[in-house]
């Protein structure tokens, strides 16, 4: 994002600079042909058709840049939405869960809306609520491999996972995804 930004900003100064250089150059080649009064309409008339054209030239830059972004995007929701392994992202501070992929859909049987309804100690059994609480309260910035987890599933089945987490900051605080390994 930044380096589009960056482009776009270093191509407006470029373009900024030639179209000054170049139309003031023209300017002064017909001061010697032109009367004052016509002399200052084209310096409005220049002015206003920079305005007008880098507009146009800015609007195309960030509406490619923007598409480029879109498409990232799609590509890797896609790779976490298609991910063989169930995987999910709950927020770091409550543990709410803001996206799970299909195959996490049919481990545990929630369907979407209910997993999006809950956080992770919903589907800790009571009796490892404070286990789960205090594992994922020791996570640490960047992959933590083979944490274990007791769930259960959308019948009322318990089942003891291996995961992969990976705790990431975000804005907000931060986010945990996790995929399950077994």
């Amino acid at each position: 994002m930044r380096s589009g930004a960056l482009k776009i900003a270093i191509l407006y100064v470029i373009a900024g600079i030639i179209w000054i250089t170049l139309s003031d150059k023209l300017l002064l080649a017909l001061r010697d042909h032109v009367d004052l009064e016509l002399m200052l309409f084209l310096s409005s008339v220049k002015g206003i058709a920079y305005v007008l054209i880098t507009g146009i030239f800015l609007y195309y830059l960030i509406r490619s840049n923007t598409a480029t972004i879109a498409e990232s995007e799609k590509r890797y929701h896609g790779y976490f939405e298609e991910n063989p392994h169930p995987m999910w992202i709950t927020d770091a501070r409550t543990m709410a869960f803001t996206d799970v992929n299909e195959a996490a859909l049919s481990f545990y049987g929630y369907n979407r809306e209910e997993f999006l309804r809950m956080n992770l100690l919903d589907i800790s059994p009571p009796e490892h609520k404070i286990e789960t609480y205090s594992t994922l309260r020791a996570l640490t910035h960047g992959i933590n491999k083979c944490v274990s987890f007791a769930f259960k599933t959308k019948n009322g089945n318990i089942i003891t996972v291996t995961t992969s987490c990976h705790l990431i900051s975000t804005k907000k605080g931060g986010n945990l995804m996790c995929m399950v390994e077994n």
